[in-house]
């Protein structure tokens, strides 16, 4: 079992139901409107396209290899070539258009003077270990989270000045940061799937997550998936240029790293529920068929 009190916890959106106690509220998973998923889902269609790509050049050059292609072949591979080219290299496609919604991101201490947002947030955290039946935290330890908030707040500016620099310098990274910026979470409560018995002691430990802690564990591993996408997919960029410089003798080591991508990128789209993907790829279709 894991030592880590959020592994069994998990965010829930925000239901249309005035019910917050029945099941469907509860089994509500975190989304924002279907327009903010539109960016991510042509980086998505994009990084399929790429596979697809690589890995029939791949398989042209194993028929090539041992003779058995046709005389075809020779046109078709350069063709992919061209194709890979032009998306990796030479003209890779924009992800975002002026119409597109973008990144927000929500100050956590609701634009408040340093201080006094610091103490809304330690209240806010009091109300849900009150919510949570915490109740046993003495003054001191309230006190004490105020100056550590103080601390958090400037840590957080920063890193919002730092991630703004790296969506400028990667469209990829602000595309996928468009949806999970803009993504409702319930702020009150989460799903917790361990045993009674567990939240119990966890309750006793004061271990038990806050549902901002919840929320946060949620999108840092988003954002995890996220970066593997946009590593892989410029270490992919790197051998594709690369095998250029070499006439694309083998393609292996570029097939790899864009399968690679597509884990990473289906492991960040399987936090979306499955009916907002269907929607936003519908969206995407409806743009091609425009474009053309």
């Amino acid at each position: 079992m894991s030592n880590d009190p959020l592994y069994l916890a998990r965010p829930i959106g925000i239901s249309s139901s005035s019910n917050d106690g029945n099941d469907n509220t509860l089994k509500a998973r975190p989304s924002a409107p279907v327009e903010f998923l539109v960016p991510a889902t042509r980086v998505g269609l994009y990084i399929y396209q790429l596979l697809s790509i690589a890995e029939e050049l791949a398989q042209l050059k194993k028929d090539d290899s041992t003779q058995s292609s046709s005389s075809s072949a020779p046109a078709t591979t350069e063709s992919l070539i061209k194709q890979l080219d032009n998306l990796l290299l030479s003209s890779p496609p924009t992800f975002i258009k002026p119409t597109d919604p973008t990144v927000t991101r929500g100050d956590p201490y609701n634009n408040m003077p340093p201080l006094l947002g610091e103490i809304a947030v330690q209240q806010q955290k009091q109300k849900e270990r009150k919510e949570q039946s915490i109740t046993n935290v003495a003054l001191a330890p309230q006190l004490f989270e105020v100056g550590e908030l103080m601390g958090e707040r400037r840590q957080w500016s920063r890193l919002v000045q730092a991630e703004r620099a790296r969506e400028e310098a990667s469209e990829i990274r602000r595309a996928m940061n468009i949806y999970t910026t803009n993504l409702n979470f319930n702020k009150n409560k989460y799903v917790y799937s361990g045993s009674q018995e567990e939240k119990k002691k966890m309750i006793r430990e004061d271990r038990l997550p806050s549902a901002t802690e919840v929320i946060r564990s949620d999108l840092d591993a988003r954002d995890l998936y996220r970066n593997e996408v946009q590593t892989k997919l410029e270490d992919a960029r790197a051998e594709c240029l690369y095998q250029k410089g070499v006439g694309f003798e083998d393609v292996g080591e570029l097939v790899g790293l864009l399968r690679e991508t597509k884990v990473a990128l289906d492991s960040w789209f399987g936090f979306i529920p499955d009916e907002d993907i269907r929607l936003a790829l519908e969206a995407v279709k409806r743009e091609e068929q425009q474009n053309r």
